[in-house]
């Protein structure tokens, strides 16, 4: 009788280590999630709003983003772009609010929204259609993407939306 309790309670350990194997292996390799939210296009450069989800257990890293379409592929800006600037009330402060560049970090179990910028584009060829075609380099492995756009600001509807980076 003895034997078969430990039998079982060995087959029920068994079971649970498997379980959480296989639940590890499933959640160290869920794919990171990119969402448009918004694109902003004026003269020769567009800002994007994307918002990033990794629910994976290991941190996620984009090194690389690629705006093309059917003339030129451009880089995103490896530098933060200036993007809105406000002066406060009362005093002489000015603030500004900065474009993200990459690498973009995006830690496990989270999301986060950045906005990235994209320099010299060829503004005649670049007209905001229903889709957007981005290539991203994921931890080391490029994505190809092409993102439905589901929203293109105006000149006010930017500055309401960057307002909030200024805090």
């Amino acid at each position: 009788m003895t034997s078969l309790y430990s039998l079982i309670i060995s087959g029920l350990a068994f079971s649970l280590s498997l379980y959480s194997a296989i639940n590890t292996y499933y959640e160290k390799h869920i794919k990171t999630q990119l969402y448009l939210r918004w694109i902003y296009f004026k003269g020769n450069q567009l800002n994007v709003c994307l918002l990033i989800s990794n629910m994976s257990s290991r941190p996620s890293t984009i090194t690389n983003i690629y705006f093309k379409n059917e003339i030129e592929k451009v880089e995103s800006s490896w530098f933060p772009v200036k993007l809105v600037d406000s002066q406060e009330p009362n005093t002489n402060k000015t603030k500004a609010t900065f474009s993200d560049c990459t690498p973009l970090n995006i830690p496990p179990r989270s999301a986060k929204t950045f906005v990235i910028s994209f320099q010299y584009l060829n503004s005649n060829q670049f007209c905001p259609n229903s889709k957007l075609n981005l290539d991203f380099e994921v931890n080391g492995t490029t994505v190809e993407k092409e993102l439905i756009i589901k929203k293109v600001l105006d000149t006010s509807e930017y500055s309401i939306a960057l307002k909030n980076r200024l805090k």
